[in-house]
């Protein structure tokens, strides 16, 4: 409600508060008296609305009592830019030009202000044109202010593109009042955000290269054909798969899952790997070597995390594959001659229980058979209808690629894996690893 200034202040106490604005700094008293004597004051209550964003502007308002805030309307909704108290203006253009608001202005509590109306303030530039000086030489100033701003902003956001983002770009800025000093602040945080990110974004790039460097090499050995990939979910993964060659006729094949995500899983795959692979070193004794491979993994774990593993020795002349399925999925056989073989479990995940026993199971392998193992990320892979691929479909994509090279039949696997999750996102790690026996190639 708007009332006479004579209701509130003198017109001596309003020219004290006006000359204390940077915009009216520069009159003389005559001249700051002179508008005193045409203001009005008004009081609102805490949540209405003073200037609202794109309506015609014809006055502005100093804030005696109480605070206002400022918001501006965004494609991505209503952002408050600032909070202002007494003895600041707020919508000064409103006082000298015609222009639609640029912010709409909301009171944060009761408050009291007082109003300068453009039309009356034009009135008195004929009789004071002092007023019209003073207020172009503050908005020159406000308008150098600006453009300097602008250009730190500007250089700050095209360096933080370039990866040459330094802090002290706008270090300055961030201290000085006003609203521009307020989005420097907000700027600088969002930087400081990104530069983090961007730091752990490359230190996952240089773990995930880590991870695949420790996955081996194609091995070249004879009577096998071997192909074996691993897709992890994220950067990195807690899937892998290894083999290596025991002594001159028989091969080591692992393909093992860790529980969890992230880093801490791909700590303890690497734990894993290192461990798994003394298993040959007991002097042939495999359950010797397994068993103590789950003592080892199961020590000192805090993080109570787990890993089940397939793992088997495959001697290349005889065909026998000797393993241990540490609560893994169960791996293929497909037989040549027709039909398929599933290697089930033969204890629980390493990592749980460490004095666990683990019983060694064993199969053979004949001439142009297949070994097939995998994760659990291609039989829980889901599609946009949150159905699951299962082993079912596996079976099926197995039998359809019958026959096939190792790295023609993983390739089939993976591609029917992802026809069915139809750009579903991928949640868990995906590997898979096929051998071909064939003796005497």
């Amino acid at each position: 409600m708007k009332k006479p200034l004579a209701a509130a202040r003198s017109v001596e106490e309003t020219a004290r508060i006006l000359g204390s604005l940077p915009l009216l700094a520069r009159l003389e008293p005559p001249s700051l008296a002179a508008i005193a004597a045409h203001c009005t004051v008004a009081d609102f209550h805490a949540g209405d609305a003073i200037m609202q964003q794109g309506r015609m502007s014809t006055f502005a308002d100093v804030i005696l009592d109480g605070e206002v805030d400022v918001f501006v309307d965004t494609p991505a909704g209503q952002v408050r830019v600032a909070t202002i108290g007494p003895h600041h203006i707020v919508g000064e253009l409103g006082a000298i030009a015609a222009t639609p608001r640029g912010a709409t202005v909301i009171a944060r509590t009761d408050l009291s202000v007082l109003r300068i109306e453009r039309g009356s303030l034009m009135g008195l530039i004929g009789e004071h044109p002092a007023i019209a000086a003073a207020i172009v030489g503050e908005l020159g100033q406000r308008l150098y202010g600006m453009n300097r701003s602008l250009a730190y902003l500007t250089y700050a956001a095209n360096a933080l593109g370039r990866d040459e983002y330094d802090p002290a770009i706008l270090a300055e800025l961030t201290r000085q009042p006003g609203e521009l000093a307020e989005f420097a602040r907000a700027f600088a945080s969002m930087a400081a955000e990104i530069e983090a990110k961007k730091r752990r974004r490359d230190e996952m790039h240089a773990a995930a290269e880590i991870q695949r460097s420790i996955l081996p090499r194609p091995v070249a050995m004879a009577g096998i054909d071997l192909h074996a990939e691993m897709r992890p979910a994220r950067d990195i993964g807690g899937d892998f798969y290894d083999f290596f060659a025991v002594g001159n006729d028989r091969l080591a094949l692992t393909v093992a899952d860790v529980s969890g995500k992230g880093i801490p899983a791909a700590l303890f795959m690497a734990v894993a790997r290192t461990v798994l692979r003394t298993i040959e070193d007991a002097d042939g004794d495999m359950a010797e070597g397994i068993e103590r491979a789950n003592r080892l993994l199961s020590a000192d774990n805090a993080a109570s995390m787990f890993v089940t593993a397939f793992h088997g020795v495959l001697d290349l002349k005889s065909g026998a594959l000797r393993y241990c399925n540490a609560g893994h999925n169960p791996p293929y056989v497909l037989r040549a001659q027709g039909g398929s073989e599933r290697l089930p479990a033969t204890g629980v995940p390493f990592g749980v229980d460490g004095d666990m026993l683990y019983r060694i199971a064993e199969t053979a392998l004949r001439p142009g058979d297949t070994l097939f193992l995998y994760s659990d990320g291609i039989t829980e892979a889901f599609n946009p209808g949150n159905e699951e691929f299962g082993t079912a479909r596996l079976e099926a994509a197995l039998d359809a690629a019958r026959g096939r090279s190792a790295a023609d039949l993983v390739a089939d696997i993976f591609a029917a894996t992802a026809a069915f999750a139809a750009g579903a996102e991928q949640s868990d790690d995906i590997t898979a690893l096929a051998l071909v026996y064939r003796p005497g190639t």
